[in-house]
């Protein structure tokens, strides 16, 4: 059998290194850590010198070392007295610490490569495993190895967790830590989500058909991807709608063109056309993925949000919606089940990527014209258990024209605007409660609240004479 990956000289020349220089482990310790040593005794020689480092910070050279590897025991496993003495001269130039670590770390991934492979393949051999389940695991492991370079194995101590989030708390504290969140650009949301939605956020956004699921939706994406401080890298899973369409909307949300004249090309208006084309020259430089796959199957979804993740380092994803996602799972299944699997695979894929993931999603006919509750989420109640933040888009569908006229004005004293409420039901580290934006029809778009107008409640079926279907 072949040797497995590993450079002796290089794991050498950093022990050497952490020896003579004062700042090396620093340095080294941003790279490497000691499961990324081949040779067992290296490991244990670069442990003793990160218990020593975290104990006292003192400095280290091989009289300390030789002592504190004596306490503890372990000066055999470590190569002994004149294996330790000799590390010193495997180092030429230790302003090349750096690259050292960089190649050791390179060895240990080509050996977590190889280890995994081996593991998939035994796997894949086995007939009575299910093989998009392998496929599905495999991707998962090897992204997160992409991604952090190590499958190291995690400190869940609740020391590690204080010392991470008060360092987070002292970074906010003193302007040094980039803000992850993700702003949905409505002021009044983002104050109740402290600044935006947060890295591994499950988001529902439910409502009734046509009453702007999709719209409201496409408005978010529309702000997050024109935000000046912190524009956003936005994957779109349209399962109900193509691309095309997608596009129509972005275009009107941002020329204010009536979708309808997009739609038609009918562009003669005065500078319509000018101001369509102005907004496709701003949503042509934007980093929106808009994957348009009907009855996606989960485990495509899964492969194709990680591929995005690893290649474009999206920041966002939402997805258009849950109901048309396929977990495959056979047609027997009860839809409550089917349902329940999606979106604990979607919570569970917003922590692997360690971005939010917003899920748009239908209500009941319980809720038909009337403002939508928690146990109303369509299907299953897991959804409710497995969400974040969840909300619900609330307005009357049809207005009359008197109702018309108390719309929002727009600039030219035209009804452009009718107020919707955004519920917000659940929050897991937040407030409930609910606050005002206006759609315009005419653009399929959702814009900040425009006080002038007033919110129309909708009449409840019992209310108009007839029972509910």
């Amino acid at each position: 059998m072949k040797t497995l990956p590993h450079n002796d000289e290089a794991e050498k020349a950093i022990l050497g290194a952490l020896l003579m220089r004062e700042d090396a482990y620093d340095i080294v310790s941003e790279v490497i850590d000691s499961k990324d040593f081949y040779q067992p005794m290296n490991g244990v020689i670069y442990t003793a010198i990160t218990k020593m480092k975290e104990s006292s910070n003192s400095a280290i050279d091989f009289i300390t070392l030789i002592d504190f590897l004596k306490k503890e025991g372990s000066l055999d496993k470590a190569g002994g007295v004149a294996y330790i003495a000799s590390l010193t001269e495997a180092v030429n130039v230790t302003s090349n610490v750096e690259q050292y670590a960089q190649i050791v770390k390179e060895m240990s991934i080509r050996r977590s490569v190889l280890s995994m492979s081996a593991a998939f393949s035994e796997q894949a051999m086995d007939a009575t495993s299910d093989i998009r389940e392998v496929l599905d695991k495999g991707q998962s492991e090897m992204l997160q190895l992409s991604l952090t370079g190590s499958r190291g194995e995690t400190d869940y101590s609740i020391s590690t967790a204080v010392s991470s989030v008060v360092d987070r708390i002292i970074k906010k504290m003193d302007g040094t830590l980039a803000d992850d969140s993700v702003p949905s650009g409505f002021d009044i949301l983002d104050k109740y989500t402290n600044g935006g939605f947060k890295p591994q956020d499950y988001i529902v956004i439910a409502a009734r058909p046509s009453i702007g699921k999709t719209a409201f939706g496409v408005s978010m994406i529309r702000n997050m991807i024109r935000d000046t401080d912190r524009p956003q890298r936005v994957a779109f899973f349209s399962l109900e709608m193509p691309a095309s369409q997608i596009t129509e909307r972005l275009l009107a949300n941002i020329s204010h063109v009536n979708l309808r004249n997009i739609a038609q090309a009918d562009l003669s208006a005065e500078d319509a056309f000018e101001r369509v084309m102005n907004a496709a020259d701003i949503l042509f430089s934007k980093d929106l993925y808009i994957i348009d796959v009907p009855n996606i199957k989960l485990n495509e979804l899964r492969a194709k949000a990680r591929a995005l993740k690893r290649e474009k380092d999206i920041t966002v994803i939402m997805i258009d919606y849950i109901g048309l996602i396929d977990p495959g799972l056979g047609p027997q299944t009860p839809r409550h089940e089917v349902i329940a699997t999606v979106s604990r695979s979607l919570k569970s894929l917003a922590r692997e990527l360690k971005i939010p993931i917003i899920v748009l999603c239908q209500v009941s006919r319980d809720s038909e014209e009337k403002a939508p509750i928690l146990s109303n989420l369509r299907d299953s109640g897991s959804i409710e258990q497995d969400a974040d933040i969840v909300m619900f888009l609330h307005r009357k569908r049809i207005l009359s024209e008197e109702e018309k006229q108390r719309n929002a004005k727009d600039s030219e004293g035209r009804a452009t605007l009718q107020v919707t409420k955004v519920i917000v039901a659940k929050q897991r580290n937040g407030e409930t409660g609910e606050f005002k934006v206006g759609y315009n029809a005419t653009t399929t778009s959702f814009e900040q609240v425009v006080q002038t107008a007033d919110f129309i409640e909708p009449t409840p079926p019992e209310k108009r004479g007839y029972e509910k279907k």
